[in-house]
This record gives structure tokens, C-alpha cells and sequence, in this order.
């Protein structure tokens, strides 16, 4: 555990420091969360350290030691990202009066208006300007400290300046907090906007493309019937006044009728082969009369080559 109170081997600690240690030992003391403490970059943040060297972990030790307190693990130790037990003036290790640790959201509020605070003192000039900026009829006094309690070249400040220094950050750090918390809720909005809008797109450009296929499909199915449809060929057969024997075949050796007609039948395939008993029966071919000469009588019909005559035993069911 870092140990309190200032060591014969501490760095000399400058104002702006003292009063940061100052104001975080007054807020830790008020703190409650006794399970909470803030992270060895954020400690070192308030004082303006921005990586944990040793040489930073030394100066902040030295400004926390002569405000009087504790700290645990030591900071020389401490491993980054490791989170660190603040132990206030009059209380020790193992022991606490019920408020003694700072909470994680009020240590980052502390170590921020503890580093625009140093910031302030940092720019001012020295001891001078502090005095000059105090109101009228106040004064800010320096001593150089003799006990072994001081360090060798650290100032103080009279307890209205500490007041005002503490008072001012505090105030800003309230709301730079909240502009923070806008600004995210800001964020997660227009995020959520923008990933529903791009899901929403998708699912239209999906629902645009399945359209445009299920379009190509039909038409190309058009395509296909109306290319099989310019193959076939029609044929009408009427042997509504005489009854004759007819047998017709598609070419391919699938029988379409055989038997007795005594009516009308019509045929439609790529190709008509037919064995007709007698040549009375009235044929037409696309609409066009085709003339029997002789009975029975063979066709062979395709729309490219019309029809012409089948000899005896080639025709069907000869």
C-alpha cells in the first residue's frame, strides 16, 4: 500500500499539483461505493499524465502523499488498467467510516475537475496570478513548509482558494457529462436509423430481383410454348357420312386413335401418320382438304413437308 504523508525522497511538488491532490482527497473522503476506485490512468490523468511512467507515477504519488493520502496497491507497483483503493485522511487500510471510497462515475468526475482545475493553476503564472484572480478583499498566502509533514517547494492555499479552485471544475465537468451522454444516444439513434434503412433496401432489391426472374421465367416459358406450338400440325378428320376404319400414330410409335370413326376427330402433334379404310373420309391439314385417291389410303403429315402418301406396310398398324 502507498503509504500517506510526504517522504525526504518525494520530487518537489508544485502548487497546481497540491491543490489536485487536495480536491480529490476532499471528494474521496465524501465518496461512498466502498467496493469502487478509479484506474491508475485515470489517476494519473487528473494531474495531466497521459502514460504511466515512472517518472509520472512518482510526481502524482508525491502530490497524493501531501494531501495526505493513501493509496493501495503502491503506484510504483500498480499494473495499467489495474483499479486503486483511495484511502483518505484518518482512514486506513482494512478500516472505513462508510463513506471512504470514491464510486467509478464520481472518481471520473472528481480526476476530471481535478485536472481542469490544475490546468487553471498551471496557466496562471505562478503564485502571482493566483493571488490576482482571487475576488476583492481576499488574499492567497504561500508558506514553505518546515515539518516532516510538507515537501520541500510545495505551496498551499488559503481555504477560500481551495474552495473556489474545487467549486468551478466540478460545475464543468457536470456538464461536459451531459453534452457526452447526447451525444451518444445521438449516436445509437442515427445508427439504428441507418442499419434499418439498409436492411429495408436490401429486403426491396431481394423482392426486385425474385420479380425480374419469376418475369424471365414466363417469358421464356411463352417463348418455349409458342416454338413447340409453330411445329405442330392440326388435322381434321370427318367420316360423319360413312364410317371408316382409322388408325393414326405420332411418328414415334405412340398410337393416337385406332378403330372405327364415325364421327369427327382431331389430331395435334409434330407429326401425323395415319391408315385411313376408305377415301370417302374428309381430311384437312392446318385447315387446308387433303384428296384420298385410293382405299385405304396413308399419310405422313408434318408442317414443314405437308402431307404425303404412306405406302402399304409402312403405315400405322399395318
Amino acid at each position: 500500500m502507498e503509504s500517506s504523508g510526504p517522504r525526504p525522497t518525494d520530487p518537489e511538488v508544485p502548487l497546481a499539483d497540491a491543490a489536485i491532490a487536495t480536491e480529490i482527497a476532499t471528494v474521496a473522503a465524501r465518496g461512498r461505493g466502498a467496493d469502487r476506485a478509479p484506474t491508475l490512468e485515470q489517476l494519473l490523468a487528473a494531474f495531466g499524465e497521459t502514460s504511466p511512467t515512472p517518472a509520472a507515477r512518482a510526481r502524482v504519488a508525491a502530490a497524493l502523499r501531501v494531501a495526505g493520502m493513501g493509496v493501495k496497491p503502491d503506484l510504483a507497483s500498480a499494473e495499467p488498467g489495474q483499479r486503486l483503493l483511495l484511502l483518505p485522511p484518518g482512514v486506513s487500510e482494512g478500516r472505513s467510516r462508510g463513506r471512504a471510497f470514491l464510486g467509478i462515475l464520481g472518481v471520473a468526475a472528481v480526476l476530471v475537475a481535478a485536472a481542469v482545475g490544475a490546468s487553471a493553476l498551471q496557466g496562471g503564472g505562478g503564485d502571482d496570478d493566483v493571488a490576482s484572480n482571487l475576488p476583492a478583499g481576499e488574499t492567497s498566502t504561500t508558506t514553505t513548509p518546515s515539518s516532516s509533514a510538507a515537501v520541500p517547494g510545495t505551496t498551499e492555499t488559503t481555504d477560500t482558494g481551495t474552495t473556489d479552485t474545487g467549486t468551478t471544475p466540478t460545475d464543468t465537468t457536470a456538464t461536459e457529462t451531459t453534452s457526452t451522454d447526447s451525444t451518444s444516444t445521438e449516436t445509437t439513434d442515427t445508427t439504428a436509423t441507418d442499419t434499418t434503412s439498409a436492411d429495408e433496401q436490401a429486403a426491396a432489391e431481394r423482392r426486385r430481383k425474385a420479380a425480374a426472374k419469376r418475369r424471365q421465367e414466363r417469358e421464356a416459358a411463352a417463348k418455349r410454348k409458342a416454338a413447340a406450338a409453330s411445329k405442330l400440325v392440326t388435322v381434321r378428320v370427318d367420316a360423319s357420312g360413312r364410317p371408316t376404319f382409322l388408325c393414326v400414330d405420332d411418328g414415334s410409335g405412340q398410337v393416337l386413335f385406332s378403330g372405327t370413326l364415325d364421327g369427327k376427330k382431331v389430331f395435334k402433334s409434330e407429326r401425323v401418320r395415319m391408315n385411313i379404310g376408305l377415301k370417302s373420309t374428309y381430311i384437312t391439314v392446318n385447315g387446308n382438304p387433303i384428296t384420298l385417291t385410293s382405299s385405304p389410303a396413308g399419310l405422313d403429315i408434318t408442317r414443314k413437308g405437308g402431307a404425303r402418301e404412306l405406302p402399304l406396310g409402312s403405315r400405322p398398324c399395318g
